[in-house]
């Protein structure tokens, strides 16, 4: 393995070990052992199958520390809201709609659960947030985000 990829699969090992030494996110470590973590050059951002977890290496090269932990936290609590098995009929009908819901409630609790980003920050690109998130949707469930997306699509 080259120095440059084993750099960035170091990095995403010292994210995961490091939230879950952290108190605030520790109540995720379990979820967090379940399945694989891989680095692939084909992926071009993180996602998950429900199981395992595939993150894109060019796109982590791009993170910082706290915007790394944010991916990492995000694709584990797709996994412990069990989402692509959930919400499998909102896949079903518009897997894009139903991943950006389901994306926009993983967001939203992450933000609130570190308003100062002293530990996680969503990814940024040129300043701007990279990422599903919309404060209207606060205290909503997929379901009611997908149906308001779907809604908005169709107007």
């Amino acid at each position: 393995m080259s120095e440059v990829k084993d750099k960035i699969e170091r990095r995403l090992k010292k994210a995961k070990i490091t939230l879950m030494r952290n108190p605030k996110y520790v109540m995720w470590s379990g979820i967090m052992m379940i399945g694989t973590t891989e680095v692939r050059d084909d992926i071009p951002t993180a996602c998950t199958n429900g199981r395992d977890e595939l993150y894109g290496r060019a796109f982590i090269d791009t993170l910082n520390d706290k915007e790394l932990a944010f991916v990492v936290l995000h694709e584990n609590l797709h996994k412990a809201f069990r989402h692509l098995t959930l919400w499998r009929k909102l896949f079903n009908d518009d897997p894009r709609l139903a991943n950006m819901a389901c994306d926009h409630v993983i967001n939203l609790m992450l933000v609130e659960s570190d308003t100062n980003e002293d530990h996680i920050a969503m990814p940024r690109k040129d300043g701007k947030v990279i990422g599903c998130l919309d404060k209207r949707f606060s205290k909503m469930n997929a379901k009611q985000v997908f149906d308001i997306l779907k809604q908005e699509e169709q107007d």
